[in-house]
């Protein structure tokens, strides 16, 4: 296939999306304002530590609950169970798409988590040939060392992978090390974009053309 001989790949909005039900759900059991748990747990610099693997997830979590317990009281350890349960539901298109590229190209995922993604894959059924969560990296998109890490363990050169987010900064840091970068945006151009680059998948779109740039947004492993 010219030009590509590998895929790295994001994980939240293409293989798996956030509804934030668990969270809901331990606010109102714990009589908590909507949002807390959000600005207790991803809005905290304990889960940039987590992210790049300083914390665990669990010691995160805990984290997490100590201080939602200091500030509303013990009982509130009693209702976090459904944020924690929360592990985001698959996209089974996208998913089925997966295995059939891995037929014909190695296939790496590169996400801004914890190390509860290697967990969370298996408990989805989603399968990639590789996984890099930033944890494991120890330093998270956009750094250009993640990406050239990420490279570097599936042996293979950055202009020699194509690699697809759902996230326009981590889209232009990608191509700043000479990958082949695209917008994720949707199933269907996403397996135009693979056609176009001589992986033999069913074209289902026939406008390969520059994406729009979408609003940022910050990728959450559970949230």
């Amino acid at each position: 296939m010219p030009g590509i001989n590998g895929l790295l790949l994001d994980m939240n909005g293409l293989f798996r999306h956030w509804h934030n039900t668990g969270a809901h759900i331990s606010e109102q059991r714990a009589g908590l304002p909507t949002g807390t748990i959000a600005r207790y747990a991803y809005d905290h610099p304990s889960y940039r530590l987590a992210r790049v693997g300083v914390l665990t997830d669990q010691q995160w979590a805990s984290d997490v609950a100590d201080r939602l317990a200091n500030d509303y009281g013990p009982a509130v350890r009693n209702h976090l169970g459904p944020w924690r349960a929360d592990r985001g539901e698959p996209d089974r298109t996208m998913t089925a798409l997966l295995q059939a590229i891995r037929e014909h190209l190695p296939v790496g995922v590169l996400s801004n988590c914890t190390d509860a993604l290697h967990t969370d894959l298996k408990l989805h059924g989603i399968e990639f040939d590789f996984v890099f969560p930033s944890a494991d990296l120890g330093v998270d998109k956009p750094s250009p060392l993640a990406y050239r890490a990420a490279a570097d363990l599936m042996s293979i050169p950055p202009a020699a992978l194509a690699y697809f987010d759902d996230e326009p900064t981590f889209v232009l840091a990608a191509r700043s090390l000479g990958m082949k970068a695209h917008l994720f945006n949707g199933t269907d151009d996403f397996t135009a974009r693979l056609c176009h680059l001589g992986v033999p998948l069913a074209d289902t779109s026939q406008n390969p053309d520059p994406l729009p740039v979408r609003p940022s947004h910050t990728p959450r492993c559970t949230y």
